[in-house]
Parts: C-alpha cells; sequence; structure tokens
C-alpha cells in the first residue's frame, strides 16, 4: 500500500471557460485532485467540507472578489497555512501583487496563463506539499516509535516500583529486626555497664573498709616486733617482719587497685595546682635511683633549661613518672635508663627510656590492659598486678594528655607521656567490662625464650615466625656482637646460631659461649652445612641442623633438649667461683640432673620463677648480692619459700650465722672439706621427697591451704 498522498488542488473563477482551461491544463501534466468553485462563497464552502492543498485564485470576481475570499480563508485555524496562487489581468498584476501578497498570497500569476508558467508553479507547489506531508508521515512515525518505547519503559518502570517496594518491605522487616536485636545488645550492654558500675562503687566506697583492718595489721606488727626486741624474743622477730612486709605488699595492690576502681565508677579527682617542674623531677629522681642502682643500671637525665611552672594534679604525675621509671629498672639490668623532659608549647613531654628485654608485637598489643602481664611467666618472674601502666593511662587522659610506646622483643621500651601545660579535668567514661592489659610483658605461652643469631633478616624473621607458633618467646639479632649481649641479658632456654656470620664467625660465637662458665650449659644449636657437622660437635654444639631442613626439624630438637620444660629435676648452682661451679655443675650432669648457673643471688632470682628448680646449691660470698641477702628474697617470697637449699661456702660462720641459716636451709656444706658422694646422695634423696610429695599431692588433690571467698 503506497504511502502518497493525493494532492487536492481547488480553482476559485467566476469564468467557466477559465475554470476549464485550467483543469484541462493542470489534469494533463500533473497527476492530482482539482476541486472547482465559481465564486468566493462557493470556495469557502469547499475548504468547509473538503481538505485542499493548494488554492487557485482569480482576484476579480463579483459579490466576493478574490482578496476578500483571501482574508476569510487566512481568518479560518483550518485553511490559514493553505498556498494562495492569485490569478489577475497582466494591465493589473502590479498593483494587485502588493494587494495579494499584503493579504497572504504564495505566488502571483497573470492572464492570460502562460502553459509552462502555470505547471512549473503548480509542480513547485506540489513538490513542497508532498514532501510537507513526508515530513510529517516520518516525524508521526518516530512519535509512534518513541510512545511505544517509552510505554514500554513504563512498563519496566512500573515492575520494578512493584519490586523495589517488595525489597523496601524486606528491608524495613530487616531493620526492624536488627532494631530488636541492637535494643537487646543495648539492654545486655547496659546491664553489664551497670553491673561494672556498681563493683567499681562498690570497690571505691569500700576503700576505708579494706585499708582499716590492713593497716590495724602492719601497725601490731610493728608493735609485736618491738616488744620482742624488748623481751629479747628473737625467734619471733623474722614472722612479724614478714607479715609486715606481707601487709605492706597488699596495701600497695589493694591501693592499685582502688584507684582504678574509683577511675572505672567516676569517683577519682583531680587537684589542679601550679607545681615547679624541676623540684619533681628531682623528688623523682631521689625516689627511683636505689630501683635503678640495684640492677646496676645507669640512670641518665635530661631537661629543658626553661622548664618552668605547669598546673596540673601533682600526686597522679608524679604516680605516673614513678611507675615509668620502676617498671624502666624492673626489665633493666646493667643498662641505661634516661628520663628526658622537654617543653613543647603549651606542652610537657615525659620520655622514659630503657635498654633493657622489651616487648614482642603481641605483647605490644596488650599493652594498658588492667591487671594481666603477657603470660604468667612475667608475674612469676617480675611481680605485680598489671595496674600501673593502666593507672598511668588513665591519669594522663583524666589530664588531657596522652601516652605511648615504642618497643623491640630485646632491645628495650621507651613510654612517652604528653600533657598540657594548664591541665583541666577530663570527663571520666567508665568502661563496660574490664580489658586484659599488662605492664611490661615478658614472655609469651611458652616459658622457653631462643635466642636466634642470623646474618640474614629474613630467615631471622621467619624462625621468629616459627618459634613464636611453637609457643616460644624470641629474640633476633643479625650480628655476633649484639647476640652475644642478648645472651648475656636474656639468659635464653636455647641459643640458635648460623655458622656463617659475618664479622663476628659463628664458629667464635660458639667458642665464647662455650668457654664462659656462666653460659656453658645453654643449649646451642648450629644451623650448617651437612659437611661442618661434625665441627659443631667437636667445638661443644648442642645440636647441628642441616640448614635446608632448619624450618623441618627445629620444633622436634627443641622438644628434645626440652626447652622451656618445667618438670623436676633442675638443680640451681648460685656461685661467683668459676672453678668451682664448674666442677660442681659437671657432678651434677654426670649423674643425670639438668643444671642452672647463676653467677650473683640477683641473676638467680631473676630466672627463679622461669628455671623452677627442685633444689639450689648457693654460696653466700658473692657481689651484687650474697647468699644470705638472697635466702632473705627468697624466704620472703611464699610461692619460692619451701624451695630446698644446700649451702656451699668456704666462710667461716659465727654461731650467730649458723643459727641464722639453719632456720632457712637443709644443710651446709663447706667448700674445702665437702665430700662428692655425701652431696651427691644428699640431692639424691631431696630430689626424691620432693617427687614423692608431689606425687602424692596429685593423687590425693588436697583442699589448698588458703581459700578466698567474696
Amino acid at each position: 500500500m503506497s504511502n502518497k498522498k493525493r494532492i487536492n488542488v481547488l480553482i476559485v473563477d467566476d469564468n467557466s471557460n477559465n475554470l476549464f482551461t485550467l483543469r484541462t491544463l493542470i489534469q494533463e501534466y500533473l497527476d492530482v485532485q482539482i476541486l472547482e468553485a465559481n465564486s468566493g462563497a462557493a470556495a469557502l464552502k469547499i475548504l468547509m467540507i473538503q481538505s485542499v492543498d493548494l488554492i487557485i485564485l482569480d482576484v476579480q470576481m463579483p459579490n466576493m472578489d478574490g482578496f476578500e475570499t483571501a482574508q476569510v480563508i487566512r481568518s479560518r485555524k483550518k485553511t490559514e497555512h493553505v498556498p494562495i496562487v492569485f490569478l489577475t489581468a497582466a494591465y493589473k498584476s502590479e498593483e494587485f501583487q502588493q494587494r495579494g501578497f499584503t493579504v497572504g498570497a504564495a505566488d502571483y500569476l497573470t492572464k492570460p496563463i502562460e502553459t509552462a508558467q502555470l505547471i512549473s508553479r503548480i509542480k513547485t507547489y506540489v513538490r513542497f506539499i508532498e514532501q510537507d506531508y513526508q515530513h510529517k508521515q516520518e516525524l508521526e512515525r518516530k512519535v509512534e516509535e518513541r510512545t511505544t518505547e517509552l510505554l514500554s519503559a513504563n512498563k519496566l518502570l512500573t515492575q520494578e516500583i512493584i519490586e523495589r517496594k517488595q525489597i523496601e518491605i524486606a528491608l524495613t522487616q530487616e531493620v526492624i529486626e536488627r532494631q530488636k536485636v541492637q535494643q537487646a545488645l543495648k539492654e545486655a550492654k547496659e546491664a553489664a555497664e551497670a553491673a561494672n558500675v556498681a563493683k567499681s562503687q562498690f570497690l571505691a566506697n569500700m576503700s576505708h573498709e579494706l585499708r582499716t583492718p590492713l593497716n590495724a595489721i602492719i601497725g601490731y606488727s610493728e608493735m609485736l616486733a618491738e616488744e620482742a626486741e624488748d623481751l629479747e624474743q628473737e625467734e619471733f622477730i623474722p614472722d612479724l617482719h614478714k607479715i609486715k612486709t606481707a601487709g605492706n605488699h597488699l596495701l600497695g595492690l589493694i591501693n592499685d587497685v582502688l584507684d582504678l576502681s574509683k577511675i572505672e565508677a567516676g569517683k577519682m579527682e583531680l587537684l589542679i595546682e601550679p607545681i615547679d617542674l624541676n623540684i619533681l623531677i628531682d623528688e623523682v629522681i631521689s625516689t627511683t635511683q636505689p630501683l635503678i642502682e640495684k640492677k646496676a643500671n645507669n640512670f641518665d637525665i635530661k631537661r629543658s633549661q626553661q622548664l618552668g611552672e605547669i598546673q596540673t594534679d601533682i600526686m597522679k604525675l608524679r604516680q605516673m613518672l614513678l611507675n615509668l621509671i620502676s617498671n624502666a629498672a624492673k626489665f633493666t639490668e646493667k643498662g641505661t635508663i634516661s628520663l628526658n623532659v622537654q617543653s613543647e608549647a603549651d606542652s610537657i613531654k615525659f620520655c622514659v627510656t630503657d635498654n633493657g628485654i622489651g616487648m614482642t608485637e603481641e605483647q605490644h598489643e596488650k599493652l594498658f590492659q588492667p591487671f594481666t602481664q603477657a603470660d604468667a611467666s612475667t608475674t612469676r618472674r617480675f611481680g605485680g598486678t598489671g595496674l600501673g601502666l593502666t593507672i598511668t593511662k588513665q591519669f594522663a587522659e583524666m589530664m588531657g594528655g596522652t601516652i605511648s610506646v615504642t618497643t623491640e622483643f630485646g632491645k628495650g621500651s621507651t613510654f612517652s607521656i604528653s600533657l598540657p601545660r594548664n591541665a583541666k579535668v577530663q570527663k571520666q567514661i567508665v568502661k563496660t567490662t574490664p580489658t586484659i592489659e599488662t605492664e611490661i610483658p615478658v614472655f609469651l605461652k611458652g616459658d622457653g625464650i631462643v635466642l636466634v643469631i642470623n646474618h640474614d633478616p629474613e630467615a631471622c624473621e621467619l624462625l621468629k615466625h616459627d618459634l613464636s607458633n611453637l609457643g616460644y618467646a624470641v629474640a633476633v639479632s643479625t650480628n655476633g656482637y649484639d647476640g652475644l649481649e642478648l645472651a648475656y641479658k636474656l639468659r635464653p632456654d636455647a641459643i640458635l646460631i648460623d655458622g656463617h656470620q659475618s664479622n663476628m664467625e659463628g664458629w667464635q660465637l660458639l667458642s665464647s659461649l662455650k668457654n664462659d662458665p656462666f653460659m656453658a650449659h645453654i643449649p646451642v644449636m648450629m644451623i650448617t652445612l651437612a659437611e661442618d657437622k661434625q665441627k659443631g660437635y667437636a667445638m661443644g654444639a648442642t645440636d647441628c641442623v642441616d640448614k635446608t631442613q632448619v624450618r623441618h626439624q627445629l620444633g622436634a630438637i627443641l622438644e628434645k633438649y626440652r626447652i622451656g620444660d618445667n618438670s623436676t629435676g633442675l638443680v640451681m648452682v648460685i656461685d661467683d667461683d668459676e672453678l668451682f661451679s664448674e666442677s660442681v655443675v659437671s657432678i651434677l650432669e654426670h649423674q643425670g640432673w639438668r643444671v642452672f648457673q647463676a653467677e650473683n643471688g640477683q641473676v638467680a632470682l631473676e630466672q627463679l620463677d622461669r628455671k623452677k628448680p627442685t633444689l639450689i646449691l648457693l654460696d653466700l660470698n658473692m657481689p651484687i648480692m650474697d647468699g644470705f641477702e638472697f635466702l632473705e628474697h627468697l624466704h620472703n617470697n611464699d610461692k619460692w619459700n619451701n624451695t630446698p637449699v644446700v649451702i656451699l661456702s668456704a666462710q667461716n660462720l659465727s654461731p650467730d650465722e649458723h643459727a641464722h641459716l639453719n632456720q632457712h636451709v637443709e644443710t651446709i656444706f663447706n667448700k674445702e672439706a665437702f665430700q662428692k658422694e655425701d652431696l651427691i646422695k644428699y640431692i639424691h634423696g631431696t630430689i626424691s621427697e620432693i617427687q614423692t610429695k608431689t606425687e602424692k599431692y596429685q593423687t590425693e588433690k588436697p583442699i589448698p591451704k588458703w581459700e578466698f571467698s567474696v
């Protein structure tokens, strides 16, 4: 079916001959539909009922001429755009043209009509009309297509709206469920907070009730000790001193717990006042100097020249500095501890640095949490409640300051406190549940320390990762000199050395360790090539591990030599006489006992908890800490005061010294006169008796001596 439009041409002329002539000419040359009207009125009637595309209009007609007819045509909306071609006599063409164009004529033709001109003009208009029609058709088609697309899109959009409403309903339901869960969690959290606040408020309110009877115990122990001295009842005095010491220790623990409880309960208050920093620092130095010198440490003090005054709580700042410095002193031996105080704009920065044992990454992550040190061995070895750093952090935040730490295991730590010059009381945040934190942690899950000395940093990290996963605390060094220094500092349970160290060769390091009587007992594993194993064994290596198999064999080798083993049968020999100590160690090892050597009482105390000796052989005359002071520390510790101690001494003892020692030791051997067989027999009997008691205890599971209830 053709979409070509049939063109309608309306001829208007009052002369029938003109109508005939025009119709005949047009039909001869053009395929159009001819409509005729012999007057303007007749033309208007046709236009009312017919669609006309072109009008050929005579100007001179009776009643209504062409101009009037054209005006009416242009006034109607339906016909206002239909092209009009006027016909007029030639002599009037110029005059009529002006009027015709005024009323809206599209063109003008003069009579007599030239056929070529007429047909050419009409063809032009027909072509324009056809093009206009095609354009409209194309527009209609596009409109129809676009309408179809919009309807389709509208349908999809409607479907999407329905789906989104369904999703919205589902999400609304999920939100409601989550709100219920959040409400339940909120209620549980509030309940936990309320319980924690109640606990903290109880402890804070009980401060007086807890301290009063404890102060009475301490006071009465002092009174009884004075009366015992007056009555010359010397046998009671040591026990009374133990009561007083234990009471003071417990009072310190209670004070820490109550301080933390007050902070959590929001009852800790600050007393802000101006203080002279130089005076405060001098007081802190004076107080901590004995603690630092106790382990042969140096104390380095640096401070800005113009520190001036600071508005803060003097008691709490003093406690914070004492906590940090005493921690550094506790974990550093024969090292350097420094206190650096600097003025920074509107704040003061306090830095306490040590080159002690430092912390592992795992221990660092647990820092500042109350009541916990990294593992049980830290508490056993160094003591403490694990509250010092927690309280220090809380005090710093209360005063609007911060505390931070940088540390490396085996190298040391730096604690930094930054406080504003003009402190303002910060709002205390009551915590929900106590978290698990530490003072300065030392060891991981396992009690064993392994020192890795390898020139390859990547190999060190791999071994550190593997050994840490086995439960050991690991220190690493990439050169022999630092490794030897770490060995003396940490007294590890095993040392792993690469046989191809640069600068200080691994073999030279092995020789240095094995020629030191106080280090020779430490198992040393050499990482070597297969051809160097015999050399390692000849130089005293405990074992040699093939480089290619070290990661696979290491765990089994450490287990083989019972690294970190807590079983009974370890004898601790405490003597600064290298020759005598070596001879005793040789005797004991020949009998199958494990031996740990310490050159003085201080070293022995530091290793006591981790080594867990079954028996102690003790010399009395030693540097740093002699046997008498060691015994006093040992018997003030409830955990270790039942450990059997045998005295091996060349010192001539007075009757009073004999009487005093007999209260604390099993027996006394004279170094110059003791018989090897007697010593072996005595040690055999003592260890057998302890093992029998242990087995009996484990079988009967007796009720603990002390039970506590709340």
